[in-house]
């Protein structure tokens, strides 16, 4: 193993040990931050600054996962390096149209959304986007889910097909400043749990 590995293996492992717990209103300013962080600082490989813009315009994520108790955070010694959740509604702008062809990007209503994935610059690449999702995975199945959808950004769509999601089609989500976001379209099918499928 070389030293790089080395190195990565123990961030890993590191990263796995910090704590993940559920968001609450009072962790919206920190989320906030992070997110703006994590846009422009992973996202500029393959956005534009005005699509960048866009997205932070647009809004990064909906709060309502958060009263609702499905938007969860891993911290490090009190500082939010990482985010994501679940929610069964459609994101806002979808649900109004926001201007997108609705019989090609429409989402299930019967499926559940993983949403708002975003991680800290100087934390990536250490797992954390994972363990976020898996850890909205388990609580969406928990829930008697089996459909997993999402929007993916062009930065995500790597982390997501490692985690098993297909692409549908790749669409454009309008942008706050007028400025359409390249998004892609993907989504996941979880398999019974075996002691469930013998019960039925």
């Amino acid at each position: 193993m070389t030293e790089k590995s080395k190195k990565c293996k123990k961030q890993q492992d590191a990263a796995a040990k910090l704590t993940l717990r559920r968001a609450t209103p009072a962790d919206i300013p920190a989320i906030d931050a992070m997110h703006f962080l994590s846009v422009h600082g992973l996202g500029s490989a393959d956005y534009s600054p005005a699509e960048l813009e866009a997205f932070i315009t647009h809004g990064t994520y909906d709060q309502s996962m958060v009263y609702g108790g499905t938007y969860y955070l891993i911290e490090d010694r009190g500082q939010v390096v990482a985010s994501g959740g679940w929610a069964q509604h459609l994101p806002v702008s979808e649900a109004a149209g926001a201007g997108i062809d609705e019989q090609t990007s429409i989402l299930s209503a019967t499926s559940a959304k993983i949403r708002s994935v975003f991680v800290h610059p100087k934390y990536a690449r250490r797992g954390l986007g994972s363990r976020l999702v898996h850890h909205a995975e388990e609580e969406a199945q928990a829930a008697g889910f089996r459909l997993l959808e999402l929007w993916a950004s062009l930065t995500g769509v790597p982390l997501y097909r490692r985690l098993g999601y297909q692409q549908i089609r790749r669409l454009s989500i309008p942008g706050g400043n007028g400025t359409e976001v390249p998004a892609v379209h993907m989504a996941k099918l979880i398999a019974l749990d075996t002691n469930d499928a013998t019960a039925a």
